[in-house]
């Protein structure tokens, strides 16, 4: 099993590749024919097409699977008919569209049978039921669950996990943010935290004894590390391991 998703992580950053290869030469090729004298659409050089070629990488890059490229490309593709077709005056729209691609995207995202192949894939077995805040309101509170599911839409989530024996985790923001506070956490081996990020941010507080491990991939987007205890000792048996996407937006990571 292990080889296979090995063989696919390849095949997929290989395609990411040559994806990438073929939308910078395309913009060299448009470029050149511009400082030439052709005639091009006037719309070839706006902001919107950068956002569809960006999410269309995006796409590629995580073979689809992510919700980001989604909404990039949505985006990018609302506001270039906006530009190329003015007299539809579409701008009132884009609030109310946006909410109910977020509705289409709570009601095709994974079920709880999904969640819990997720947790297989990763431990072997089930554990505890997870426990999920979503919403378009804030919401805090701890959590003493092993594993937690957190989803931020137009909202603020601030949740403190106090787990002692902490598995794994999944936080999914849509134009919001979530603040993870694990300082009071603990865990018994390497545990994963599964990150969605899209135009939104995730701040993370770890023990500072915790080794952390990036594996978040994304576009126009920063995970920030501002840990910096020169006394503390790191357990190398307590890893965090970050994975998942982020597209125009950031992720902190913080020890107290």
């Amino acid at each position: 099993m292990e080889n296979i998703n090995n063989n696919n992580n390849e095949q997929s950053r290989e395609t990411s590749k040559i994806v990438a290869g073929v939308i910078i030469v395309g913009v060299g090729i448009v470029l050149l024919m511009r400082n030439m004298g052709v005639l091009l659409p006037y719309w070839l050089f706006t902001w919107p097409v950068i956002l569809i070629l960006v999410g269309i990488y995006s796409g590629f890059k995580h073979n689809f699977k992510n919700n980001s490229w989604l909404i990039i490309t949505g985006v990018g593709i609302f506001f270039w008919i906006s530009k190329f077709i003015p007299s539809l005056h579409l701008e009132p729209f884009f609030w109310p569209l946006v909410i109910i691609a977020i509705g289409i995207i709570y009601i095709l995202k994974p079920s709880k049978k999904s969640w819990n192949g997720f947790k297989r894939l990763n431990d072997g077995k089930d554990n505890r039921a997870d426990s999920s805040w979503k919403g378009f309101g804030s919401d805090e509170g701890f959590d003493s669950n092993d594993d937690f599911k957190i989803t931020s839409v137009f909202s603020g989530v601030k949740r403190n996990i106090i787990s002692k024996n902490f598995k794994r985790g999944q936080v999914t923001s849509v134009f919001g943010g979530a603040e993870i506070d694990m300082s009071q956490a603990d865990m018994m081996g390497p545990s994963i935290i599964k990150v969605e990020v899209a135009f939104g941010g995730v701040s993370i507080v770890v023990p500072s004894n915790w080794s952390v491990q990036n594996d978040i991939q994304g576009v126009f987007h920063g995970v920030e590390d501002k840990r910096y205890n020169a006394t503390a000792t790191i357990d190398p048996n307590k890893v965090l391991v970050l994975k998942g996407s982020c597209a125009f937006g950031g992720v902190e990571i913080k020890s107290y």
